[in-house]
């Protein structure tokens, strides 16, 4: 569910399993006062609580209403863009998961369909969430200045072919990179999953309705590249886990 900064703020406090959290508001305010600096470009998405109150016209409360799950991103200006990705600093933080967490990285997203694009695990700050404890921002501080090969990386993408024959090989290769390229932060293991390459494969090459599909019979790294992203960014149930996933899909094609 995508909200506005407004929206957010109302987010309560909650219980669970007899440990307090803080507001949303509370969570959130540091972050978004501190990348306000740079961008007022910021875009939210949340999951609430499964049980939420409704008003009488059957739309979610947000005067009532609980934020589980928060994922921020502020985009930043033309200044620090290239190629038509825009740098981002996000924020995700999760109270019902096992361990509750929170996140901060600094990835690009491309501009014409806002997947992330993500290639170095350092860009990535993962704690936990302690209950009745502010969260440490510290990432902040140095998330402008932190050296990323993003821009390399795309430059690298756009100058790989493939042809349709070798995707069709190369198929299996990937089915069974997923299978065992894993992340594991201390907060449970990532993974893409088996099914993700042949999703790709169908929108390449199958599905016309498809923003990647082609009649071709080569497409560039970059395309296949944006394919598999697509299918991370667009998946609304895991707002948690985009940086992760999105960080193996270097493994998995082998760039």
């Amino acid at each position: 569910m995508e909200l506005t900064i407004e929206q957010l703020f109302k987010g309560k406090a909650t219980r669970i399993k007899e440990k307090e959290y803080f507001t949303t508001e509370q969570y959130v305010t540091p972050f978004i006062n501190s990348v306000s600096k740079l961008t007022n470009d910021f875009i939210i998405n949340v999951k609430p609580a499964d049980q939420i109150s409704l008003t009488k016209d059957g739309e979610i409360n947000f005067e009532d209403v609980i934020y589980n799950r928060v994922w921020i991103q502020g985009v930043l200006p033309d200044e620090y863009a290239w190629d038509n990705h825009k740098k981002v600093i996000s924020m995700i933080y999760a109270l019902d998961t096992r361990k509750p967490l929170v996140k901060f990285y600094t990835g690009a997203l491309n501009m014409a369909c806002l997947n992330l694009c993500v290639f170095n695990p350092e860009m990535l700050s993962v704690s936990e969430l302690e209950p009745e404890s502010a969260i440490n921002y510290s990432f902040l501080r140095n998330a402008i200045s932190l050296t990323d090969e993003i821009h390399a990386y795309l430059n690298k993408l756009s100058n790989i072919e493939f042809k349709k024959n070798d995707i069709y090989a190369d198929l299996g290769h990937w089915v069974d990179n997923c299978i065992k390229a894993k992340i594991n932060n201390g907060f449970g293991t990532v993974k893409l999953t088996e099914s993700t390459p042949i999703d790709v494969y169908k929108n390449l090459f199958y599905n016309d309705k498809s923003k990647y599909f082609t009649t071709d019979d080569r497409v560039d790294g970059f395309t296949v590249y944006n394919a598999f992203t697509d299918l991370i960014t667009q998946d609304k149930r895991d707002l948690v886990n985009k940086f992760e996933k999105t960080l193996l899909v270097k493994d998995v094609i082998g760039i």
